[in-house]
């Protein structure tokens, strides 16, 4: 099973757009998505935004 990493202050895309992590618990990622809102994520659902522009 692959391990996923994500740390506070990434940017990462979610289901629900782009944001960054706030906390990981887990494999449960809390995002702060760009519209203002706060979700938690399984950490399968997310991936890293580094090849974004």
């Amino acid at each position: 099973m692959d391990e996923h990493l994500f740390l506070k202050g990434q940017r990462v895309i979610t289901p629900s757009g782009e944001g960054e992590v706030v906390d990981a618990i887990g494999d449960k990622i809390v995002v702060r998505l760009d519209t203002g809102s706060t979700e938690t994520y399984p950490s399968g659902d997310i991936q890293d935004n580094s090849s974004a522009g």
